[in-house]
């Protein structure tokens, strides 16, 4: 035992009773100091708990708060006519306007995509031209895709839907119609700057490279060395296609926004402001 221990160390010789008593009285007093610990420990548990309690309490508060708010919000949002059409209760644009913006964002995007391989990314009118001619082809594509779904569609159920549904539906369909072209100009695009000079250059490159690594020297006409080497060549003309994608898109991008309108200086705009006449001078000038 530990106390007991610490009492024959600490007071040697004493007699048997007297030891008792000591060994007894330090037992009793560290039982003591465990029970006031224990309830210590107790009590700080239990403020712990009531301040986590009001904590959670607080934030549940707080996010019924926000949740009224936002609901709140998203009513009156809700009200509002769409700017484009103005059809009411359209959180100021409805769904139909909403893939109409899309779909033309979209029509824009892959005409530029095509540009990016078929025409001088420098010439606007040859930009232009390709532009118009992946128009063409875009909205026709979304006719026909419109066409067929009112084929397969049940004349009743479109009649039935109401004009608003219609006009929804003939919008969604626009738009899935040019997201899915975007995606196929695109590959069609890497697929054409892949062949260019700079991308069959890389690939030469990166084929060489790989032969003349130590390991494949010694056979470099292996079907592990051939292997590799064609892999590299295939990585680096992808990357150089994806860089030269990236390069005139972002070329074509900064064509097409509009000039920031400065401001004449003021050394040109001061004599123009100084041959105007003051409210007085203009006064006497009609007098």
């Amino acid at each position: 035992m530990r106390i007991a221990a610490e009492v024959d160390r600490e007071l040697p010789g004493l007699e048997t009773d007297a030891r008792y008593r000591e060994i007894e009285a330090r037992m009793r007093r560290h039982a003591e100091a465990e029970a006031a610990d224990f309830v210590a420990r107790q009590a700080e548990a239990q403020q712990r708990a009531a301040q986590r309690a009001a904590a959670r309490a607080e934030a549940e508060a707080q996010a019924a708060i926000e949740r009224e708010r936002a609901a709140v919000e998203a009513a009156v949002r809700q009200a509002v006519a769409c700017e484009d059409c103005g059809r009411e209760r359209s959180a100021g644009l409805c769904e139909a306007c909403d893939h109409r913006r899309q779909t033309e964002a979209l029509i824009g995007e892959t005409g530029l995509l095509a540009a990016t391989w078929s025409a001088d990314p420098s010439d606007p009118i040859a930009v232009a031209v390709v532009a118009a001619e992946v128009r063409t082809a875009i909205e026709d594509a979304i006719a026909a895709s419109w066409a067929q779904f009112q084929e397969i569609t049940d004349p009743v159920a479109l009649e039935a839907a109401g004009p608003e549904a219609l006009e929804d539906a003939a919008a969604h369909n626009a738009f899935v119609v040019a997201e899915s072209a975007v995606g196929e100009y695109r590959h069609e695009a890497l697929v054409m700057l892949g062949r260019s000079t700079e991308a069959q250059a890389e690939a030469r490159k990166a084929y060489t490279t790989e032969l003349a690594k130590p390991w494949f020297q010694a056979l470099p006409d292996s079907d592990d060395a051939q292997r590799a080497a064609t892999e590299a060549a295939a990585k680096a003309q992808t990357r150089t296609a994806e860089h030269l994608l990236a390069v005139r898109l972002e070329q074509l991008h900064a064509q097409a926004r509009p000039e920031p309108v400065r401001p004449a200086p003021w050394s040109q705009r001061l004599p123009e402001l100084a041959a105007r006449p003051l409210d007085g001078e203009a006064l006497e000038v009609i007098a």
